[in-house]
């Protein structure tokens, strides 16, 4: 077990348990088919499955590089490919948000490109097709992260990567109709109407400072 930020001695002893016996008797939040989370108070314990040791190791290397980027939860506690101890995040995604609060997040592309660009920034990529399926959003608008199973090191790619963030990014304040289009496509797919999209776009154009100049 390697602790990152202290944990309660209770917690601290069952995860030495776990360790020595592989085994769990707590109700599990949630089951995929590549790990298992469990509530315990105020933490997330993410149990991976014996086939997803290497995605377990790469995202708890992932979660400990984005510890200073506020979207990405505490790190407690981890074993590599075995688990995470993470705070637990009380969040919505996108579907989820819009059906509870009955809008969109306030600040949903600057948060799509925020977190985009500070994953980048510290080492770590997603592959295209969910690039921002994993974001989630709070009660009060701020935007999180649980999941980055699928994160990549960038290794000698960050630079180009980073650019072309913030070539779309400036593609969208400078209205080019491919790059607003590609994005309206991706919000379609997850049910936002047309007013939404509307919004979505008029929001990030009008926020200051804008995103480009301030990273």
């Amino acid at each position: 077990m390697i602790i990152i930020n202290s944990i309660g001695k209770n917690i601290e002893k069952m995860l030495l348990h776990y360790e020595k016996n592989q085994h769990l008797t707590l109700q599990a939040s949630l089951i995929s088919n590549s790990s298992v989370v469990y509530r315990l108070q105020d933490y997330c314990l993410k149990v991976y499955a014996s086939r997803a040791k290497l995605d377990g190791e790469m995202e708890s290397e992932a979660l400990r590089s984005l510890q200073s980027h506020p979207y990405a939860p505490k790190l407690y506690a981890y074993s590599p490919g075995e688990y995470t101890l993470t705070e637990w995040i009380e969040a919505f995604n996108l579907k989820q948000y819009r059906e509870t609060y009955g809008h969109i997040p306030p600040n949903l592309i600057y948060d799509m490109f925020t977190t985009e660009l500070q994953q980048i920034h510290a080492g770590y990529w997603d592959w295209d097709v969910i690039r921002y399926e994993n974001l989630l959003w709070t009660e009060t608008g701020d935007v999180k992260r649980t999941d980055f199973w699928l994160c990549e090191p960038v290794k000698s790619r960050r630079e180009s990567l980073y650019n072309q963030v913030i070539r779309r990014i400036n593609n969208i304040y400078n209205g080019d109709r491919t790059e607003i289009e590609a994005m309206a496509q991706y919000f379609y797919r997850h049910q936002l109407t047309s007013s939404q999209i509307e919004q979505a776009f008029s929001d990030f154009r009008s926020q200051r400072p804008r995103l480009a100049i301030a990273q």
